[in-house]
């Protein structure tokens, strides 16, 4: 089992470095392309330009640039609106230590599973950012028809990464949920 923790909190540790890198580099994508579409909307007739009927898209992208940008301040604000006040940051990053995994039987079957869900939590939490991240990325591809899909499954993957990000929160929300017989 300590095996596991050790490879999951390692993983946690290499989503935690590659995230701000795929933040800053998607603020920069968007703010090019916004611009990039902008100067050619200047230089051209608008309704010769490919987004000439979606012309709402280089204003998403100058958004999504700021978004990306500011990504751990916004994930705090998503987390607020799950109704936690836990606070996310890309910017100082520290090596995760992992849990001991020596003793994580509980004196009942639900401090079992919050033993478990704590000693995976940095995973959670790593794993989650980035489910927020993919779900933004994959939103804009959609916008701009790039992409198929739902902006639902977006919205449904966003809410999954914030109840990733919260997982202790979470996980006691069902415990207590099943303990008292729902």
């Amino acid at each position: 089992m300590q095996g596991l923790v050790n490879f999951t909190t390692a993983i946690a540790d290499s989503i935690a470095v590659a995230l701000p890198a795929l933040c800053y580099l998607m603020a920069c994508f968007c703010f090019l392309f916004a611009g990039w579409t902008f100067r050619g909307w200047a230089n051209h007739n608008h309704h010769h330009h490919h987004f000439h009927n979606r012309p709402w898209v280089p204003f998403i992208s100058l958004i999504l640039s700021g978004v990306f940008a500011t990504f751990p301040q916004f994930l705090n604000m998503a987390n607020v609106s799950a109704g936690t006040n836990l606070v996310t940051s890309l910017t100082s990053y520290q090596a995760t230590t992992p849990g001991n995994a020596s003793n994580i039987l509980g004196a009942t079957p639900q401090n079992t599973i919050i033993n478990v869900v704590t000693l995976f939590q940095y995973f959670f939490e790593a794993f989650g950012a980035a489910c927020v991240w993919w779900a933004i990325v994959r939103w804009r591809a959609i916008v701009n028809g790039r992409n198929e899909g739902s902006p639902t499954a977006c919205a449904v993957q966003f809410a999954f990464g914030v109840m990733c990000i919260n997982i202790l929160t979470v996980a006691n929300g069902v415990v207590a949920f099943f303990t008292t017989g729902g």
